[in-house]
C-alpha cells in the first residue's frame, strides 16, 4: 500500500497565523519488517535532519512508551520556528531521504502540524 508522506504546505485558516513556533508530530506504526538496523539507520537520518534543516529548535525520533498508543508504536517529534522552516524541511534532501527510506516499513501514520503562539 502507497503511503503519502508528504505535508501539505501550511494554508487556509492557517495561512493568516504563521507566525510563532510550528510543532510537527508524525505517529507511527511499523511492520515486524523494522529490524534493529532499520532503527539505527533512522537515528542517523534523523541526525542528518537535525545537521542539515535551518530552522529546527527540537528534532526527535523515538519510541512511544505510551500504554494508550493505540498501536502507534514510534513518533517523530519537531519544532521549528515557524511555519516557513517547517515547509522548508518538508522539500529538504535529508527528510525526503527520511521519507523514502521509512515509508515501505510504515502501515500506520498520523501528523499532527500547528502553530504555537
Amino acid at each position: 500500500m502507497s503511503k503519502n508522506l508528504s505535508a501539505p504546505r501550511v494554508g487556509g485558516a492557517l495561512s493568516n497565523i504563521r507566525s510563532g513556533m510550528f510543532l510537527h508530530v508524525v505517529m507511527m506504526q511499523f511492520s515486524h519488517s523494522a529490524d534493529a538496523k532499520f532503527f539505527v539507520h533512522v537515528a542517523e537520518l534523523a541526525e542528518r535532519v537535525r545537521r542539515e534543516c535551518d530552522g529546527i529548535l527540537m528534532y526527535h525520533f523515538g519510541e512511544n512508551v505510551a500504554d494508550r498508543s493505540q498501536g502507534y508504536t514510534h513518533a517523530t517529534s519537531a519544532a521549528f520556528a515557524s511555519a516557513d522552516a517547517h515547509d522548508i524541511y518538508q522539500a529538504s534532501p535529508a527528510h525526503t531521504a527520511m521519507k523514502d527510506f521509512m515509508g515501505p516499513y510504515i502501515e500506520r501514520i498520523v501528523v499532527y502540524d500547528g502553530i504555537i503562539s
